[in-house]
């Protein structure tokens, strides 16, 4: 039996005397599409960069593929893509000298699907990454992550700075194009509609604790509600654009 893409285990981190994340324990089962939903500042993004190792935890552990994400780092590197909600670019090389330095870092690169989603986006290659839009640029920051064919990919907010159509083609598209590959995503968002859209699971996050998590399909079944007023029962507010 195949382990779960991700597995959470009491994960919590606490800045001076306030707990960011509280004791989150989740999986994420293989080749499936999960929405890490809460409200901002609900502690997504927090446990998101203990996920990737780029905070460390005051407690918890965080498994991805079957491997500790802080232990095997470096071989989880080439196994799992990651868009932070403010992608970190090289601003002064054109989008074509960027692609090839990322390239360099991933023995499978996928120049192919790279074209292909510059093509999709629109993306000039001979334009600066700094003269992009912040849209442009998550869209690119995106196409370079999935060059280096993740069998995971996590992403944090990664529709942010796109305008409503376009936010929902990107984020249909892309999750389309990996779900048809048999491989994992996890995107956090705080808008339920995108999420229900196109997700299979969920994680609810309020306050850094864990409200639900599992399949969109079971809450259904299980509570007979939609999954917007799932999260208001879970943490007693409506959705906020």
């Amino acid at each position: 039996m195949n382990p779960p893409a991700i597995a959470v285990q009491a994960l919590s981190k606490r800045f001076g005397r306030r707990l960011a994340v509280e004791d989150l324990t989740f999986e994420v089962p293989q080749g499936s599409v999960c929405g890490f939903l809460g409200r901002n500042g609900a502690g997504k993004s927090t446990a998101i960069r203990m996920m990737m190792n780029l905070l460390d935890p005051t407690a918890g552990s965080v498994t991805l593929l079957g491997l500790d994400s802080r232990r095997d780092h470096t071989a989880l590197k080439r196994r799992v893509g990651y868009v932070a909600e403010s992608p970190v670019l090289y601003e002064w090389m054109k989008v074509r000298e960027l692609a090839r330095f990322t390239a360099e870092f991933y023995p499978h690169w996928n120049r192919r699907r790279v074209d292909e989603l510059f093509d999709r986006f629109a993306i000039d290659r001979e334009q600066k990454v700094r003269h992009l839009s912040r849209g442009t640029q998550a869209q690119l920051a995106l196409a370079l992550a999935l060059g280096g064919d993740p069998e995971l990919l996590i992403l944090d907010e990664p529709a942010t700075g796109l305008d409503v159509l376009v936010r929902r083609d990107f984020l249909e598209s892309i999750i389309q194009l990996i779900q048809q590959e048999g491989r994992t995503v996890l995107f956090s968002s705080h808008l339920l509609h995108e999420v229900e859209r196109v997700a299979d699971q969920v994680v609810i996050l309020d306050r850094g604790r864990l409200v639900r998590s599992g399949s969109i399909e079971e809450f259904k079944l299980s509570t007979h509600l939609s999954l917007e007023e799932s999260f208001i029962d879970a943490v007693g507010v409506k959705e906020r654009p």
